[in-house]
């Protein structure tokens, strides 16, 4: 089995660099001839994959977090080389919450590696966003307001791994700020005093938040949280409820699936796609069913 593996060596805050022997040793030990790219920046693979020839691999796969995912799944959708081939994580990253939907939940990297060379697969839907400049495309989750504001500090944090969500949460709670938005569904527009939207085709984001507690990732539909003027004190109250999914039921909480939705503001809103920061409003958003194959216990 010959495989091209893009690695993150920044993922889990450096820790995956200290990972790689032992992820070398395993993929030999599976008898998996792995190409090994150490990725660069952010978008390394968008930027490179074009120069590889992908028939002459049996699987493509992401070592690191869920922005390691968006990005070789933004390179192998834009090749140019249209080959069908399936896609695959080794978690290693801060929040690995698209992995935490379809592998196991504590799991080893030798058992990671294992998946990789058993070849099961399962197609999944991802999602296809467009904006006036550019597009791209999604499987975990993305989101724009107090969502992206949360994202960007918890950059900062990475350091504190699944914690640095929850203190960008917290950081970005004190500077609580609400924006006119509409959204259109179904041919009706709707405009609301919103504080922050997330459109998901997995269950968690973050890690431990249960954001879309009714999504599946081959229904063929994704599940639209839309949060609407809140208090501090309110934010702070619903939050926790963020664990278990509850939150959804706060009065604040609008949560609906769909297929196709837009969205546009009068404000900048900058969206965050799996963790990372790219394309803002208006953007045009639709699913795309079962268009991948994931590698898959």
């Amino acid at each position: 089995m010959k495989i091209l593996c893009f690695f993150n060596p920044k993922a889990g805050g450096g820790q995956a660099a200290k990972d790689l022997p032992e992820l070398k040793q395993l993929f030999s030990q599976q008898n998996i001839d792995a190409e090994i790219i150490q990725t660069a920046y952010p978008q390394f693979a968008q930027d490179t994959l074009i120069n590889f020839n992908l028939s002459k691999y049996d699987a493509l796969v992401a070592a690191g977090g869920d922005g390691s995912f968006f990005d070789i799944l933004n390179a192998y959708k834009n090749h140019p080389q249209k080959v069908s081939l399936p896609l695959g994580i080794i978690p290693m990253g801060t929040g690995n919450s698209l992995s935490r939907e379809l592998l196991p939940a504590k799991g080893q990297l030798a058992d990671f590696v294992k998946i990789i060379r058993q070849g099961h697969t399962k197609p999944v839907d991802i999602i296809k966003v467009k904006t006036e400049n550019t597009s791209y495309y999604f499987a975990n989750m993305m989101g724009f307001g107090f969502t992206t504001d949360v994202t960007l500090t918890a950059i900062k944090y990475k350091w504190l791994k699944k914690w640095a969500y929850t203190i960008g949460v917290l950081i970005n709670t004190l500077k609580l700020k609400t924006y006119p938005l509409t959204y259109k569904i179904e041919g009706k527009s709707y405009t609301v005093d919103n504080l922050f939207v997330t459109v998901s085709n997995s269950k968690f984001s973050g890690n431990d938040f249960l954001i879309a507690p009714k999504a599946k990732m081959d229904d063929g539909l994704f599940d639209v949280v839309i949060v609407n003027k809140i208090s501090r004190w309110n934010l702070l109250k619903t939050f926790p409820k963020i664990f278990d999914g509850s939150y959804i039921n706060s009065p604040y909480v609008t949560y609906f699936q769909t297929n196709n939705i837009s969205f546009k503001s009068s404000s900048t809103k900058i969206t965050s796609p799996d963790g990372e920061i790219i394309g803002q409003l208006p953007v045009n958003i639709e699913i795309l069913p079962k268009a991948i194959h994931l590698l898959t216990p």
